[in-house]
């Protein structure tokens, strides 16, 4: 059989009942209709305006909504899981896998401080915090791990070396008393971990603390002798005082000569000639020793 006769035979019985042909759809609907109880007459359905709205509404619900749902549950979960590893990452010491992530969240910190003075009160903090690692290192580790308290050692360093940076700059007078009151806090915390401190770094921490308090003092100087204000005074007499009670502490009854003139060039408001009376007397009796 060629092609064109199964093609006609084919049109011939798609029409054919026994085939499903000649359907009538309206006639089929009536028969059903009648046997069923359903009412015959077709309609074409009308949908008001709340039917528009409720089947809009619904689309939205579901395409829309939900997968926004599920982003927003994302982000909250990721955001809940940052606190949480910040939070952790604060406890956390050099050599700990979440230490990275405190020195980046600090890092952050600096980029996002709104001027000069937030950004310095922010180095302060962190030397602290390098300050608060070292001595905990050191009172975990034994001598023979003594290498990862020098590395903290560095860090807290390093921090107060941006500490002396910043108080280069201009009018950073209020800054370097606040340095000039941490750096009492922290030589004192220095000094209460000493026994636990490899003696290396016990010296190199104490050296730059005593360069760092000289540089503090030296600008809170400059600064009264431009203006000769109270505040100023108010700060370099607490500042000598300190001074004094360290040089008695050490070298007791030797010292007092050079104390008594400390003191009386203080009353005349020559702070500088007083705390260099101080210095040079601790650095002839350090050669002595």
């Amino acid at each position: 059989m060629q092609d064109k006769e199964v093609i006609k035979l084919l049109q011939n019985l798609k029409d054919d009942p026994a085939m499903g042909g000649a359907f009538d759809f309206q006639k089929s609907w009536s028969t059903f209709a009648h046997r069923y109880g359903f009412n015959p007459e077709i309609q074409e359905p009308r949908y008001t305006f709340r039917d528009y709205v409720e089947t809009y509404l619904w689309q939205f619900t579901h395409s829309m909504l939900r997968p926004m749902a599920a982003v927003m549950a994302v982000f909250v979960f990721a955001v809940a899981g940052s606190v949480s590893v910040v939070g952790a990452a604060g406890q956390a010491l050099p050599g700990d896998q979440l230490y990275a992530v405190k020195i980046g969240v600090e890092k952050v910190q600096l980029a996002l401080a709104v001027d000069a003075q937030a950004r310095s009160q922010l180095r302060v903090e962190f030397a602290s915090r390098r300050l608060d690692e070292m001595v905990q290192l050191a009172a975990q580790v034994n001598s023979s791990e003594s290498a990862s308290v020098q590395l903290a050692a560095n860090r807290f360093k390093t921090e107060v070396t941006n500490i002396q940076q910043e108080l280069s700059g201009e009018g950073q007078t209020e800054f370097a008393k606040t340095v000039g009151r941490k750096v009492e806090v922290y030589s004192s915390t220095v000094t209460s971990s000493s026994a636990d401190l490899p003696e290396e770094v016990l010296g190199e921490v104490e050296e730059i603390l005593e360069e760092t308090k000289d540089q503090a003092v030296e600008v809170i100087i400059t600064a009264h002798e431009a203006s000769q204000d109270e505040d100023s005074s108010d700060e370099l007499d607490e500042a000598l005082d300190a001074e004094i009670q360290n040089v008695m502490t050490l070298y007791g009854d030797t010292a007092s000569e050079a104390v008594a003139t400390a003191q009386a060039l203080r009353e005349e408001g020559l702070y500088r000639r007083a705390f260099q009376v101080l210095k040079d007397f601790t650095f002839e009796a350090e050669l002595q020793e």
